[in-house]
């Protein structure tokens, strides 16, 4: 029986789709399908149902790429990728501050109020800073941004500055 597509406006035309029955073509005489027609049809099946499935393979790998990994696993990852992502651990830091005494170090004239000997060290490595205050601010013998002098103002009692 022949389907009939229906429309909201009645034009007189019909659209009609032979349902597979009525379909005669690749048929005996008797009208089931011939051997031949039958293992076209399961061919054609099989090639539509593997290119779905290629299609749906691609679209899978497609997602699987564009997923974000995080950082922080490191197992999944191969030797040297970990080698890359290692972070050290944090140096061994001991700070001394030693009050010293401006007009013996110094001299009597001496426009320093404070001096400080600060002994810095970094994973057994040491390095003596010499910290003064004088009218001219703060500032140590290896500069003004020296992370001595922000040690020897903690000691002092001022705030030391962040920046």
């Amino acid at each position: 029986m022949a389907k009939v597509k229906k429309t909201a406006v009645v034009t007189g035309v019909r659209n009609v789709k032979a349902s597979k029955r009525t379909d005669r073509k690749g048929t005996a005489r008797g009208g089931s399908p011939t051997k031949a027609a039958k293992a076209a049809a399961r061919k054609k099946v099989a090639t539509k149902k593997a290119a779905t499935e290629a299609v749906r393979r691609k679209v899978k790998v497609a997602k699987q790429k564009t997923k974000a990994r995080p950082v922080t696993r490191l197992k999944s990852l191969s030797k040297a990728g970990a080698k890359a992502r290692f972070v050290p651990p944090a140096p061994v830091v001991r700070i001394a501050v030693k009050p010293l005494q401006p007009q013996a170090k110094c001299g009597a004239g001496t426009s320093v109020q404070y001096l400080f000997r600060v002994d810095e060290t970094v994973d057994g490595r040491t390095t003596t800073h010499l910290v003064f205050f004088d009218r001219h601010g703060w500032y140590c013998e290896h500069g003004r941004n020296c992370p001595a002098v922000g040690h020897a103002k903690k000691y002092q009692g001022h705030m030391a500055r962040a920046s």
